[in-house]
């Protein structure tokens, strides 16, 4: 079963706010651009969530909103996107942790390995109570571009390597491993004795096919649609990171609209979000099979094995405190430990007799 035939009947479901629009002849009061880096392909997610918020804000707003989708980095990368949200020059962008990085590089702190313990913890953070202050401080750093919502743009950073199964920490001695524009991502490589490699996603295919690196930390759903399956070989689950996505909207341009308007587009981006998180979790399980099914392998670390890489955790956690201080640190790690005891909370109802 090929990952684009199964994608057929998903992405179905989320197509029929599509299908179902009204004829809307007159013309808009406002102009919503859209820019994203991905493909205009049914397998990639951030396109995916730009045509629902094209079709529910179209739709819900009677065509008072016209929304222009610019994908496949079009409007540049994702720093260049998030400098045209806070001129006000693009209203809407989608971005990992890199993205942000440079203009908030604090929430770094997200992406410190081997945090968050499942992926029930993981999806319950995004709407963890800590994105208002990222939000407050994001605005407060730059003046223009505001966070609407935070979701799943890939689940799980794993390592993933062309030629050399990787089945403990040892085994990236060595390595040159690819990473996002994040000092945190290329010190965490680095301490586990790898060689970081900053280079940007529409690089990565020929640099995975020409040597200049080994291997890389991504979702195995980034893979499948770029067709990284041919020059990658080897996947080893060892979850250091989740890859939450940073949905950004210019501030001025939100608050032009009058309170009706506004109010539907911050809902039309929660209900994305869910639309987004909800693919990326199927898709995942799709893509694996592909992956498999092309003759590359995926390796589980046993206990033991598993511990060979959370000995970077603790190291990590330090560098970032040495960094940028004990505030956001702090923060993250409450907001972690909060969604845990609520977590085991809801499973020890469940469970009691």
């Amino acid at each position: 079963m090929k990952v684009f035939t199964s994608f057929k009947s998903l992405i179905a479901g989320a197509a029929v706010v599509a299908m179902t629009l009204p004829a809307i002849g007159h013309a808009a009061e406002f102009t919503m651009k859209i820019g994203h880096v991905s493909a205009p392909s049914e397998k990639a997610d951030d396109h995916l969530m730009a045509v629902f918020l094209k079709s529910y804000i179209e739709s819900h707003s009677q065509g008072r909103i016209a929304v222009e989708i610019f994908p496949s980095g079009q409007l540049g990368n994702f720093r260049e996107m998030l400098e045209q949200v806070n001129s006000g020059t693009l209203e809407f962008t989608s971005t990992t942790v890199g993205g942000i990085a440079s203009f908030f590089p604090e929430i770094q702190v997200t992406d410190l390995p081997y945090t968050l313990r499942d992926d029930v913890v993981a999806e319950r953070m995004m709407t963890s109570p800590i994105w208002n202050d990222v939000r407050q401080a994001v605005l407060e750093k730059t003046g223009n571009i505001r966070l609407m919502a935070v979701g799943n743009t890939g689940s799980w950073r794993n390592f993933a390597t062309t030629d050399k199964e990787v089945r403990t920490a040892a085994d990236l001695k060595g390595l040159k491993i690819r990473t996002i524009s994040s000092d945190l991502q290329v010190e965490f490589v680095k301490q586990l004795g790898a060689s970081a490699t900053p280079i940007p996603w529409n690089e990565l295919y020929t640099s995975l096919s020409t040597g200049v690196v080994d291997g890389t930390k991504n979702a195995i759903g980034d893979y499948i649609p770029q067709g990284m399956n041919d020059p990658l070989g080897h996947i080893v689950l060892d979850g250091h990171t989740y890859i939450f996505g940073f949905n950004w909207m210019s501030d001025s341009w939100l608050k032009s609209l009058p309170k009706d308007l506004r109010n539907m587009v911050v809902d039309a981006v929660a209900l994305s979000v869910g639309v987004q998180t909800n693919f990326n979790k199927s898709f995942q399980s799709l893509a694996s099979e592909e992956w498999l099914e092309g003759g590359n392998t995926i390796y589980v670390p046993t206990a033991e094995e598993r511990e060979t890489f959370l000995a970077a955790r603790d190291s990590m956690r330090d560098w970032y405190k040495g960094k940028f201080g004990e505030e956001w640190l702090g923060k993250w790690l409450t907001a972690v430990a909060d969604v845990e005891a609520a977590i085991d909370a809801d499973r020890a109802s469940i469970l009691a007799d």
